[in-house]
């Protein structure tokens, strides 16, 4: 009978959700066709792997893996992940949460709803277009040089793209322009569900506005907050290819992770390699994530499971 219980109680949720289910279909199918199915490709890590020999290719065990940290240009691209990560993990991650409670906080309900759909909205421009706009934003005779040309002199141009300095911040700063909007929908999501009568007794207990958001809407939110940041030092050697592959140009020597994987597994066809890359990468997310998540079980209580 024991064993029956859970087989039961499976069966009366799926009867119950059914609907849920068949919404979470395609996404679950997706994800088992293009992340679980292709997993026993990691082999090729361990291999001289040819092409035309396919999975009689010759096993080199460890050979890969110890040329991922002696290759300069791979090492260096590691640390450039990191790097981009750390710094979004400290900028693009809190922006969300605070344009969440800056909404929250307005009362005016058509500036309200203006904002979020402007800061909604290039979420659904592709990151080519993204890119597009950015090229013509900072071309020599774009906006930005116009302005600074009227504020300035025609002599203040400059070609931004081309500077290797400014690659990092621009990666940063359209990456907040573009996913800020529509990141803070399940913040707001969250905050809706607070109970409103706490804000009534505050309230009344003679609490102002940022009291009630840092003693009762932040506390709301933050299982949400620490869910979703276990997920993100899950990925933090992961990297946006499209917006970094995209804003590479002859002047940018900037690789990371995801644009080594392209150039050595595609343009040059060292498969082992760039799976090599890639296998180690999912390793240390997996890592990352169970330790990040141990470690919020025991500050805050909260976890992915």
């Amino acid at each position: 009978m024991g064993n029956r219980q859970p087989i039961q109680r499976v069966l009366v949720n799926a009867k119950k959700y059914i609907f849920l289910y068949i919404l979470l279909a395609p996404a679950l199918l997706a994800t088992l066709v293009f992340q679980y199915i292709p997993m026993p490709g990691i082999i090729i890590a361990f291999m001289d792997y040819d092409f035309f020999k396919g999975l009689h290719s010759p096993w080199v065990g460890l050979k890969h893996i110890r040329e991922i940290f002696e290759v300069p240009s791979i090492t260096a691209s590691i640390w450039n992940t990191l790097k981009i990560s750390l710094i979004s993990l400290v900028i693009v991650f809190p922006a969300p949460i605070a344009l969440a409670l800056l909404l929250n906080e307005a009362r005016n309900a058509v500036f309200r709803r203006l904002v979020q759909t402007l800061s909604f909205l290039p979420h659904f421009l592709s990151w080519i277009s993204v890119i597009g706009i950015a090229t013509t934003f900072y071309a020599l005779y774009g906006p930005l040089n116009d302005l600074l040309a009227y504020f300035m002199g025609e002599e203040a141009r400059q070609l931004f793209l081309t500077k290797q300095g400014f690659f990092v911040p621009n990666v940063i700063g359209i990456t907040v322009w573009k996913e800020t909007g529509w990141s803070c929908i399940i913040f707001l999501a969250a905050i809706a569900s607070i109970d409103q009568q706490q804000y009534e007794a505050s309230w009344i207990d003679g609490a102002g506005r940022f009291q009630q958001m840092w003693y009762i809407t932040l506390p709301g939110i933050l299982p949400t907050i620490m869910i979703l940041l276990i997920l993100r030092l899950g990925n933090i050697f992961a990297s946006n290819f499209e917006l970094i592959y995209g804003l590479q140009n002859s002047f940018i020597n900037y690789d990371v992770i995801s644009t080594i994987i392209y150039k050595s597994g595609i343009q040059q066809q060292n498969y082992s390699m760039a799976t090599a890359v890639g296998f180690v990468e999912g390793l240390i997310a997996l890592l990352l994530t169970l330790a990040a998540n141990r470690l919020s079980k025991k500050v805050s209580g909260v976890g992915v499971w």
